[in-house]
């Protein structure tokens, strides 16, 4: 027999939630949602059952969790995530929220780092996706890790 100890009606965990006040998903409004879902299907058509997604400037990781979770509902069957951003703070809130995700399939890191530096680390065994955030100005340094760095990068706006 089973028992266990719970407050009746009290979740046994906090409940954090990365949907917005109406219940929608936002990171799913996030203008690369459409290109990262063709970008997997793609994958997937082609019969790829693993994938590496890396998101520099990931901020509190909403979008990686949800890249990982829509590759989940695709089929893939290994989901490697990376997340960097120079925020520690906001760092620290996407790995509260990847704690949340318990599905074995899917991988999911956060570090502190400089996004130029980790597309530059990026180079050597690169992604098969690359997510960053457009801002005015980017170097043409930060354009030529981009290439090295994924198969595919999708930029928004910041």
């Amino acid at each position: 027999m089973h028992y266990s100890l719970g407050l009746s009606g009290a979740p046994v965990w906090p409940v954090v939630s990365i949907v917005g006040a109406l219940g929608q998903d936002l990171a799913g409004q996030d203008p690369r949602s459409r290109s990262l879902t063709d970008r997997l299907a793609l994958l997937h058509r082609r019969k790829r059952r693993a994938v590496r997604i890396v998101d520099v400037n990931c901020r509190d990781g909403a979008m990686l969790i949800h890249a990982a979770r829509e590759a989940r509902k695709l089929g893939f069957l290994s989901i490697e995530c990376l997340g960097v951003d120079e925020d520690a703070e906001l760092i620290d809130d996407a790995r509260d929220r990847a704690h949340l995700v318990t599905d074995s399939a899917i991988g999911l890191e956060f570090e502190v780092a400089a996004p130029l530096v980790q597309l530059q680390a990026e180079a050597d065994f690169p992604a098969d996706i690359v997510l960053y955030r457009e801002a005015p100005g980017l170097s043409q340094a930060f354009r030529d890790a981009l290439r090295r760095a994924g198969d595919v990068a999708l930029g928004g706006t910041s």
